[in-house]
Formats: structure tokens, C-alpha cells, sequence
């Protein structure tokens, strides 16, 4: 960490399969991420944030190759798991992440919070009520000057009907958690598999675009965007100021 920011790489719904060469809406999901990973090694981050849906079938070797590639990078990787994976299997992958309750990894004057939205057996979400105790108690024990929370789904529709359908289904009961501290800057998630940024009480909202298909925005169906995967870098400065934007491979 440079000492006036921190630079994060969200990476998102990668959706392996436990074969290489399987199809995933119609795009190779090792050949893609295989694409990005020069360009996030050029941006030069401090650490990898992976937020879900890292294996379609939530296969260990999925895990072990998504493990691979980007625990490749040298930095640390903090992984969330999505409603396609079983986080049962991924801890044995990816140590850092939200597998006992809330994840927390502080970075300077940055708390980086990892809440596990996934409810078993649907493709929408829910944290569940001791998660957002534990998440209340993590932000008041905290001496962070500046907060970001990262969750699988969305807590704000994103005009996109084909995945509005599936959000986070307790959103309320979350910004009422968040709207206590004035410390929270940011709050990210995966998921919708396109750019997302709105703001919230001075918030940054920021939904993720996929590391393997991404649909174009505000449509009714996925519908294939031709721009191809993506990830999104964040600078996370002292001041509690945050930039963001996205790679392409």
C-alpha cells in the first residue's frame, strides 16, 4: 500500500467449471480471466477483491484454478462466495473470506468488511441477523477512519429486470446498520455482470461487471455486451475519498 492509497482489483462472477474449455454463455471462462490477469498485473494492486460466482458448478477444481491464477498476483486475495458457489468447498481455496461470520482485513486507515449475502438454495440474497450484529459490533470496535463493505448481491436495483429479480433481500436491515456509522464510504458487490455506480448518503454504490460475460445495461433479458469482460480497480485514498473504474483485457 502506497502511503496515501490503497488500490484494490474487484474481480467478479468468473463462473468456472470444473473443466476447462466449458462454455459460459457462450465464453471461455479460463481464457478470459487468462486475458485480464496481464492488465491487472500491470495496474500493480495492493490487493485482489473477489466477489462471487467464482465457480458455475462450485467444483474444487474450478476453485483451485481461479485460487491459482490470481493468488498468482503476489497480493492478498479476500474472496466472497455467490449463489452459484458452496463456501463449504471454497475455504479450503481461499483463506481470507467470510466463512465463520464477517470478514474483516484492515489496510492503513481502510476496514474492509466482507459479508456473506448467499442463502442456500436460492439465487437471491440474504445476511443473515448474526451477521449484522457481528457487522455492528466489527464497526464499533473499529479505530478505521474509513470503511468499504463488499457483499455477492446487489442492496439497490440496478434497472437491469433480468437480475433485479434476484437482489439482496434484506437491503433495508443492512443500510440501517451502515447509515450509523458515517465512516462508510463504499459498498461493492458482483452479481449483475455490468458497471454499476450510484450514491447513496454520500455512499459510493458499485456494482461489478464479470471476468467472463457481461450483459448489457438496463436490459430486460442478458443480453451479451461485445466489450467483453472486465474488473474493477478502486483507489482508496487517506482522505477517505474513492476513484474507481474498469479493466479490460
Amino acid at each position: 500500500m502506497q502511503s496515501s492509497r490503497l488500490k484494490i482489483l474487484q474481480v467478479s462472477d468468473s463462473h468456472f467449471s470444473a473443466e476447462k474449455g466449458v462454455q459460459y454463455r457462450g465464453q471461455d471462462a479460463d481464457r478470459n480471466l487468462d486475458n485480464l490477469l496481464p492488465v491487472m498485473q500491470a495496474w500493480g494492486p495492493d490487493l485482489v477483491l473477489l466477489t462471487g460466482d467464482v465457480s458455475e458448478d462450485a467444483s474444487a477444481a474450478a476453485y483451485n484454478r481461479v485460487s491459482a491464477a490470481l493468488g498468482g498476483m503476489g497480493v492478498p486475495l479476500l474472496t466472497l462466495p455467490g449463489n452459484h458457489d458452496e463456501p463449504q468447498i471454497m475455504q479450503h481455496h481461499f483463506a481470507q473470506g467470510p466463512w465463520n461470520g464477517p470478514f474483516v482485513h484492515q489496510a492503513g486507515p481502510w476496514l474492509l468488511v466482507l459479508l456473506d449475502s448467499t442463502a442456500r438454495g436460492s439465487i437471491s440474497g440474504r445476511i443473515q441477523q448474526q451477521d449484522l450484529e457481528a457487522l455492528d459490533a466489527y464497526l464499533k470496535a473499529s479505530d478505521a477512519d474509513f470503511v468499504l463493505v463488499a457483499l455477492h448481491h446487489q442492496p439497490v436495483p440496478v434497472n437491469a429486470p433480468w437480475i433485479d429479480r434476484f437482489p439482496l433481500e434484506n437491503p433495508d436491515e443492512l443500510f440501517s446498520c451502515l447509515d450509523r456509522d458515517a465512516r462508510i464510504r463504499c459498498v461493492v458487490w458482483g452479481h449483475i455482470h455490468h458497471d454499476f455506480h450510484a450514491r447513496r448518503r454520500g455512499v459510493e454504490l458499485l456494482g461489478a461487471p464479470s471476468a467472463v460475460a457481461n450483459s448489457l445495461p438496463q436490459t430486460p433479458r442478458f443480453t451479451l455486451d461485445p466489450a467483453g469482460p472486465a474488473c474493477r480497480w478502486l483507489e482508496l485514498y487517506a482522505d477517505g475519498r474513492v476513484e474507481t473504474g474498469l479493466l479490460r483485457g
